[in-house]
Formats: structure tokens, C-alpha cells, sequence
């Protein structure tokens, strides 16, 4: 069995996005039902940090993510795999709320820093994690309009 000729960045896009569903589903969706097990995982910050209203939010992307983000990844994944042209609006979807999530998040971040009570110091992780996030999307939207036909052909 060969593997299928495809451009690297099909593969770049396909190893981002199934990495991204297995940390989103252990990370947030987990928050919403068992926020101390996602803690527990490293994958969400305790309420000592973030205080109950940082709880909350974090909860709350986890709904948006687990209705909107990760079915978009799934799908996308399905799409670009079956050659389905479709997939690149849903692909550019996933890149576009990639962006727009890590920057928002980025700006969160800076603008809690001293707010009473908030005490997450983030580390150089999640600078890397919303520069990834940030990159991703921030390159993949054109070049799914310039050059997105390459990944549906061999």
C-alpha cells in the first residue's frame, strides 16, 4: 500500500486538524461535564487561577467548540480526504474560528493580567499553542483561496 501523492499541505492540515479534535475533545468538551477531570489533564485551568467567571467562559468555549469547531474539523478531515470541493469552505471555516479563537484569547489573557483575583501566569505553552492557532489560520484561509484545488487532486 503507497501512500496517495498529496500536497504537503494537505498533510499539514490534516495532522492540525485531527491533533486538534483529540486535544479539543479531552480538553473541552470534558470541561463541560467534568471541568476538574480537565484540569486534571492539564487541559484547562482550576478556578483558584481563573477565578468561578474564568469557569465559566472556559466552559463556555467548550460548548461552542463541541457544537461548532469540532464537527467542522471532523468534517472537513472527511471532506479533504474524499476529494470533496466543499471541504475547503469547510475547511477555511475551522481556519477562520482558529484565528479569531487564539487571538481572542490572546487579548483575554493580556487584558485579565491583574484583574483581582485572576492569577493564571500563562507559560511559553500557551503562547505556542495560540501562535500554532493564530499561524493556522492565519495562512491557511488564502491559501485555501489561491491554492485550495491542490488538495483535492493527487
Amino acid at each position: 500500500m503507497t501512500l496517495e501523492k498529496r500536497p504537503l499541505a494537505f498533510w499539514i492540515i490534516c495532522a492540525f486538524l485531527g491533533l486538534s479534535v483529540i486535544v479539543l475533545v479531552l480538553g473541552q468538551t470534558t470541561s463541560l461535564f467534568a471541568y476538574d477531570f480537565a484540569v486534571r489533564l492539564g487541559l484547562q485551568e482550576p478556578a483558584e487561577e481563573v477565578t468561578a467567571l474564568g469557569v465559566a467562559m472556559n466552559r463556555a468555549f467548550g460548548a461552542g467548540d463541541t457544537m461548532i469547531y469540532i464537527p467542522l474539523m471532523l468534517v472537513s478531515l472527511v471532506g479533504l480526504r474524499l476529494k470533496k470541493r466543499w471541504a475547503l469552505l469547510t475547511t477555511a471555516a475551522v481556519m477562520g474560528v482558529s484565528a479569531y479563537w487564539a487571538l481572542t484569547m490572546t487579548a483575554f489573557l493580556l487584558f485579565a493580567s491583574g484583574v483581582p483575583g485572576f492569577r493564571l501566569v500563562p507559560g511559553p505553552e500557551y503562547w505556542v499553542v495560540l501562535g500554532a492557532y493564530t499561524v493556522f489560520g492565519i495562512w491557511g484561509v488564502p491559501y485555501l483561496a489561491v491554492r485550495g484545488e491542490r488538495l483535492l487532486t493527487p
